[in-house]
């Protein structure tokens, strides 16, 4: 399927969106996936990096952000920084609950704000942008994934966080192109390639990496990091039920075909079903708060 968009346009997005200014009440439970304090690690180291990632996704999209002269892609990336922001700030005070349960959240933010800084001062602009638009994929997916899954979701989880949790999914999805149609617009079409295939591998080993370190630390503060049985829940939650890691293999590959594009994978129907639930039109401009 080929992107939207007139063919004189910089911008593939499919999905018309805005700058929600939500904030979140903070739940009252320890674990509140399920009772769980495996899978809610899982989501809490996710939250651990998101406050610092989405301040380099917006700084690596603003310093391109000149080179872009398509009105329309321009509109997007201004939607996107104000969405990215939003997020930092909503998963810093989810954090900030966090750790005032007792969690090292401090000293996984600070690992992961280490490694965003070595990317800065190891790569030029360009290549900074392309881990952005290999991390924005990493979302995309994932997000897709819960989306997907939102009525397990809805069982298991806590109000509250079903709430941040979808809402986050739901603008991963709405904004997922507009890192890509930058750096698509601001390089050659073999070095864009070659970047984005770069950036994804370099992001799988280190994304991973620091993921599965932020859960052991989670783990240990409730005593779990050396349970088999422990590390195995999470094996079956992200490998066979509900699977969002095995599901999400045919997307992760696609990103190697020259011609990908994100909306290639078109879920709008997934955004369009949480906008019915949340009273929104399908294509209504939101931006006051919630």
């Amino acid at each position: 399927m080929r992107a939207a968009g007139n063919a004189d346009s910089q911008s593939g997005s499919q999905l018309a969106f805005k700058t929600r200014n939500r904030q979140f009440a903070a739940g009252k439970e320890r674990y509140w996936y399920k009772g769980d304090p495996v899978i809610t690690a899982y989501f809490n180291a996710l939250s651990a990096m998101f406050p610092d990632g989405e301040r380099f996704f917006c700084d690596t999209v603003r310093m391109q952000k000149h080179r872009i002269g398509d009105p329309k892609l321009q509109a997007e990336i201004r939607e996107f920084l104000g969405q990215e922001a939003v997020h930092s700030r909503e998963h810093q005070s989810y954090n900030d609950r966090i750790a005032e349960l007792g969690y090292p959240m401090r000293k996984i933010e600070a690992r992961s704000a280490r490694m965003l800084a070595l990317a800065k001062k190891i790569l030029p602009p360009r290549a900074q942008l392309g881990q952005t638009v290999a991390l924005e994929h990493f979302t995309a997916i994932l997000a897709d994934q819960l989306l997907t899954d939102r009525e397990i979701f809805r069982a298991e989880a806590t109000p509250e966080e079903y709430e941040l949790w979808m809402w986050h999914a739901v603008e991963e999805t709405e904004h997922k192109a507009v890192a890509f149609d930058v750096l698509k617009a601001v390089s050659s079409k073999p070095a864009f390639y070659l970047n984005r295939v770069r950036a994804l591998l370099m992001t799988t080993l280190f994304f991973n990496a620091n993921l599965f370190m932020h859960i052991r630390d989670l783990l240990k503060a409730d005593g779990l990091h050396w349970s088999p049985r422990a590390w195995g829940r999470l094996f079956r939650y992200l490998w066979i039920y509900p699977g969002s890691l095995r599901k999400a293999i045919p997307a992760y590959l696609d990103w190697f075909r020259p011609s990908f594009h994100p909306w290639q994978h078109d879920n709008r129907e997934l955004v369009a079903a949480w906008k019915a639930e949340h009273g929104e039109e399908p294509s209504q401009a939101v931006s006051s708060a919630a």
